[in-house]
């Protein structure tokens, strides 16, 4: 398997140096892009909001200034965009076309612009935005509220607390699903999982 990878790799670079440079550029790039989307929290966005709930607040503080950094520039996920389509692109106007050394740059460049910026926007518009709310959420897990709508047994009412300075109210459940929890109760949230609370009732 090894062996067929090489060569198939080799076929693709061949014997001139920017046809290596653009095979290097894919291969990292590709490399880089699923680091990304599987290690650096990217895919996390899209899992289960239960993940990593046991964070501390100061560690889901960090983590929101982190994001909002990146999303206040370029996101690596349309820098590692860039070079796998200049990688790509590059090999394709050389293997296929035959495209001079001039014209093979070219079009990697402006298919990497092409396909960082789709990349940016994707990253800005719509995972941006998802990171941020599961950040902000986990940011509540121990926060300390009251019951404003009774919890019935197995059932699902509503807690109000204080974050950040604002009130804010979430549907909520009791940990222990045979428990009512009645209005006024002091609460401690333990967990949100789909935007609602899980809460444990203060001794």
């Amino acid at each position: 398997m090894l062996t067929l990878t090489a060569s198939i790799f080799s076929d693709m670079s061949g014997d001139s140096t920017l046809n290596l440079v653009f095979a290097a550029a894919l291969f990292v790039g590709l490399v880089y892009s699923v680091f990304l989307l599987f290690f650096h929290g990217i895919g996390e966005a899209f899992g289960d909001l239960d993940i990593d709930l046991d964070l501390d607040v100061d560690a889901d503080i960090d983590l929101d200034v982190d994001h909002a950094g990146e999303a206040a520039g370029v996101s690596m996920l349309a820098v590692a965009s860039f070079i796998s389509a200049f990688g790509a692109f590059g090999l394709i106007a050389v293997t296929l076309f035959e495209a001079s050394a001039v014209g093979s740059l070219i079009t990697a460049l402006l298919s990497g612009l092409v396909m960082g910026i789709a990349a940016q926007a994707f990253f800005v518009y719509i995972l941006s935005p998802t990171v941020s709310s599961n950040v902000q959420q986990t940011s509540l897990i121990g926060l300390v509220g009251e019951i404003t709508t009774p919890i019935p047994a197995n059932g699902t009412g509503q807690i109000a607390f204080v974050a950040k300075g604002s009130r804010m109210t979430y549907s909520a459940r009791s940990t222990d699903e045979t428990l009512l929890v009645g209005r006024g109760t002091p609460v401690r949230i333990e967990r949100i999982v789909g935007g609602v609370a899980f809460v444990s009732k203060i001794d």
